[in-house]
């Protein structure tokens, strides 16, 4: 029997945030208070869903997005009463698949927040954490908040500003955050763009300034110039449901026989080109292939060798990144005209230095033959992805409990480390009591809880271990 006065207190109130209080509500039918911290005025505006741009859209089916894999149907509900499907003229993408934008979803997770009846929105930023005789306190503003468990949800950092643009860190011109939407707004025209990064954060900026009319051009520069790959087309009817089923589903046969001799990253990578190359040869498309080995990798991941981790991610993720993070077909239709017309052009390249010039910052970079180009633009945009450190630089929370050894970094180099049941390892090598920490900051150890349909899973295989230590 679950005391009554137990309680969860989770920092972060973003869309990881919201799925644990919202599954663990239901699993324990509104038993336990819980709390959610999150500074932002509503729950579910993470980094991914607080932006309001109608060209922002989910890189994946609306099918396969949902805040409790125990009613799958929920946000087709939502979209229905709300009207936004009606609304949304374009929400329907060549494939014949819905891509909502993220806005609205960032919307339909806090209505399944503000309609849990035992969860509580306490609007602070939590800074520090320290132990009670009765489990802990949170430091969320000027309140310390009781908890017997504390569940970590900080999700993404903003993306980092890459050294070699250190010189002009405090440009006019240069817009570190690329989710500065009102920035972003501002900028004239005719101006010169460099996005830093091709990847989906790219695609995202490239597509409001191309909605507006931008007429200068745009150039996306990334290390390798890889671009993320398109969704499949057509969808074949279906193709959507059972997600969830299929991530909880068994090991791909042939990923077990290539751990079972000890291969690692390569030998997997190699195993996946061959099955592509098969179904190629059939006539089939290259995605169920790739999305076999992707349901799956938080299964094998904490299998693999450290050194093959870092293998893996020093010579494999941008590859893997672009075919894993899809684009939704409205925005690579709106890139793909501005290509055609010479608005919107791809480089690849190390950038080699940023300096001020007049009017504007030049760039220098070496292509992969070693010709060197040196260009000057007006605006420069960061649009490098994710912060591997999941923004602990600047979260004094993770900061606290780093410097009091309750998480340590994951031997990866992307967040932190943590066991089966998502519990931090602390600097004493053992797992935490009364911890728990889910979403991106467990990359490191799961290796793809990044997105909705693998966050979702990964909080419903946690929710039995914390309700057993509620009861306990």
């Amino acid at each position: 029997m679950i005391r009554r006065m137990a309680a969860l207190v989770i920092v972060g109130g973003g869309y990881s945030g919201v799925a644990a209080g919202v599954q663990l509500a239901r699993a324990t039918r509104n038993a336990v208070p819980i709390t959610i911290v999150e500074p932002r005025a509503e729950l579910g505006r993470g980094l991914a869903y607080a932006t309001l741009d109608p060209d922002h859209r989910l890189n994946g089916p609306l099918d396969n997005h949902l805040v409790d894999p125990g009613t799958p149907d929920e946000l087709v509900r939502w979209c229905e009463a709300r009207g936004v499907f009606r609304d949304d003229r374009e929400i329907r993408g060549s494939n014949g698949a819905l891509y909502l934008r993220r806005g609205d979803f960032g919307a339909h997770v806090g209505d399944v927040a503000r309609a849990t009846p035992c969860i509580r929105h306490h609007r602070a930023s939590a800074t520090k954490m320290r132990d009670t005789p009765d489990g802990f306190e949170v430091l969320a503003g000027d309140d310390w908040l009781g908890a017997d468990i504390v569940i970590i949800a900080t999700g993404n950092g903003t993306s980092s500003l890459p050294r070699t643009f250190a010189a002009v860190a405090t440009h006019a011109g240069l817009i570190a955050n690329p989710f500065d939407s009102d920035r972003t707004r501002t900028i004239p025209a005719e101006a010169r763009v460099l996005l830093v990064g091709s990847g989906l954060t790219a695609l995202d900026v490239a597509s409001t300034l191309i909605r507006r009319n931008h007429r200068g051009r745009i150039t996306a520069l990334s290390r390798h110039g890889v671009r993320p790959r398109p969704p499949r087309d057509p969808l074949p009817e279906g193709s959507t449901s059972g997600l969830m089923d299929r991530i909880d589903g068994e090991m791909p046969a042939y990923v077990a026989a290539v751990l079972a001799r000890h291969g690692g990253a390569r030998a997997l990578s190699r195993a996946l080109r061959r099955r592509i190359e098969e179904a190629g040869k059939r006539g089939d498309p290259w995605q169920p292939a790739f999305d076999e080995l992707r349901n799956s990798v938080w299964r094998f991941w904490p299998h693999l060798a450290l050194v093959e981790k870092r293998r893996f991610l020093r010579h494999l993720r941008t590859w893997y990144d672009a075919h894993r993070f899809r684009t939704p077909p409205q925005n690579a239709s709106m890139a793909h005209a501005a290509e055609r017309d010479g608005r919107l052009v791809h480089r690849a390249g190390r950038i080699r230095d940023a300096r001020s010039v007049e009017g504007g910052i030049a760039v220098r970079w070496t292509d992969h033959s070693g010709v060197e180009a040196d260009e000057r633009f007006d605006v420069v945009i960061n649009c490098t992805g994710l912060d591997p450190s999941c923004g602990a630089a600047t979260n004094p929370f993770l900061a606290d409990l780093l410097a009091q050894g309750r998480i340590v970094v994951d031997g990866t180099g992307f967040g932190f480390a943590v066991d089966a049941l998502c519990r931090p390892i602390g600097s004493d090598g053992a797992p935490a009591k009364g911890l728990r920490m889910i979403g991106p900051p467990t990359a490191g150890t799961f290796g793809d809880p990044l997105g909705v349909p693998f966050i979702a899973p990964q909080v419903r295989r946690m929710v039995p271990s914390v309700v057993a230590e509620l009861a306990d």
